[in-house]
């Protein structure tokens, strides 16, 4: 007799994308008549909270797939906070899943992986996905173009077969964490120093302009961190994540920064990636 097991999706999604793959996982999974629970992270903190105590109040193996996009090379940092975060029991495993621009997926699942596995969670599979460049909205030909396409959801789709398969084993096969270490070890020691911070000193400072802003808060309202506030005017906290999603959404146009200064060097990291397959899932 297969065991059952809990299925819980978290994932923070700026552009959509992650929440795309989200959803992907979560439909294989319901079509399996397999349990899952779905909760976006960086919005609402009550809903969060308690979908981590279903996880810790689980009787059942619990396999937990965690989305984030790359951002900086890394994942984000609410995610890895939330890692930080997970109810620490036994048969509890985890999936992590990356969305990138084509740039470069950098470090998102080593970093995950190893931060699961130091919290006692058995990592059983991890995917990277190619997606549209999320800065690039205002362009016709973006790096990621079309991306996630349909091959990029059955891949998705294999992935979720592959460890509901393995989670049916008396013991689940795990994956070796030198599976997720894949960035060429120099360049991956240039990842390792950015970070947020420095990323909010290169890319083009965004302005207000008050003479166009309503105050209407769709900013406030769209921010997947919760990190802008009215004050009057729109003002972002420390843990913003430079998504831009505030300029993108303003029905007002009253965000703006000049994003073009940045597509050169996109494009350029983009040439220099060597990530073998743009979309591919790791299995043990």
């Amino acid at each position: 007799m297969i065991e059952n097991h809990k299925n819980f999706i978290f994932y923070c999604s700026p552009a959509g994308t992650t929440r795309h793959a989200a959803g992907v996982i979560a439909d294989r999974l319901r079509a399996a008549d397999s349990e899952v629970t779905l909760c976006e992270v960086g919005k609402n903190e009550k809903q969060l909270s308690q979908v981590l105590q279903e996880v810790a109040e689980a009787d059942a193996k619990v396999c937990l797939y965690l989305g984030s996009p790359v951002y900086s090379s890394h994942a984000l940092p609410l995610m890895m906070a939330l890692i930080e975060r997970l109810p620490v029991k036994s048969r509890a495993y985890a999936v992590p899943f990356a969305t990138w621009g084509g740039a470069t997926s950098g470090l998102a699942l080593e970093e995950m992986g190893a931060a699961l596995t130091a919290k006692g969670y058995g990592v059983l599979a991890a995917a990277k996905v190619l997606a549209v460049h999320s800065l690039m909205w205002q362009l016709d030909n973006p790096v990621g173009f079309g991306h996630p396409d349909a091959a990029d959801d059955r891949l998705l789709e294999a992935l979720v077969e592959a460890v509901e398969k393995n989670l049916s084993l008396p013991e689940p096969l795990l994956l070796h964490s030198a599976a997720l270490e894949y960035q060429p070890r120099v360049m991956a020691e240039d990842m390792r120093k950015l970070n947020l911070r420095i990323a909010g000193k290169i890319l083009p400072q965004r302005e207000i302009n008050q003479d166009k802003c309503t105050q209407c808060g769709q900013c406030a309202e769209q921010c997947p961190v919760a990190a802008l506030t009215l004050n009057p005017w729109p003002s972002f906290a420390e843990n913003c994540i430079l998504c831009f999603n505030c300029m993108r959404l303003c029905p007002e146009e009253a965000i703006a920064a000049d994003l073009s200064a940045i597509y050169a060097r996109i494009r350029e990291r983009a040439q220099a990636a060597r990530e073998g397959e743009p979309s591919q899932i790791y299995l043990p």
